[in-house]
């Protein structure tokens, strides 16, 4: 059996290949009957009951897939679509329900650089790995509090990609950015 001659003819539908949303996948194929088997360390699954070959990618990567017309259709985050900039190329066709998210910004509570209210925050340094996402929450405070006559110095978005917790205690940052699940 030659996998790429065998794709010509089927949809390519791309999936996480681990984590929380590649189980919340699987559970969503199977209970729609897809009947495929990954081999081990293959990343290509043919499904045997439908014309649809199953893509397994990182989930970070799916996005750019489809967007650039790669696979033709996929699984994965809507943070992640919007944080490499592919919502104009892709089309959310349906909420699944599983795999929720949201952008949460965390701070020292206690010490000199306690933080006690998220307005306090602009002007300063943020590091994350979704700089789209936070760059766009910040721009919002810091239109907010220069139209309340605050500083005008705009909110620094550092990228750093991943462990940004040690980021404030390294002084780094003033705050970091990471997208926390909220279940599924």
């Amino acid at each position: 059996m030659d996998l790429f001659n065998d794709l010509s003819d089927r949809l390519l539908f791309a999936v996480p290949k681990k984590g929380r949303l590649h189980e919340h996948c699987l559970k969503l194929l199977a209970g729609a009957d897809v009947q495929f088997h990954r081999r081990s360390r293959h990343d290509i699954a043919l499904v045997h009951n439908l014309p649809v070959a199953l893509i397994f990618l990182p989930a970070a990567d799916i996005a750019k897939f489809v967007g650039e017309g790669n696979v033709d259709l996929g699984i994965t985050g809507r943070d992640i679509v919007e944080e490499t900039e592919q919502a104009s190329k892709v089309e959310e066709i349906m909420k699944l329900g599983f795999g929720r998210c949201r952008l949460s910004v965390q701070a020292p509570a206690r010490g000199p650089h306690a933080v006690t209210a998220i307005d306090t925050l602009v002007g300063k340094r943020v590091v994350t790995s979704f700089v789209n996402l936070a760059r766009r929450y910040f721009d919002a405070l810091d239109a907010a509090a220069e139209k309340n006559g605050a500083s005008a110095t705009p909110t620094e978005i550092k990228h750093v990609g991943g462990s940004v917790e040690a980021a404030c205690a390294l002084g780094l940052a003033d705050c970091i950015g990471k997208c926390t699940g909220e279940g599924g």
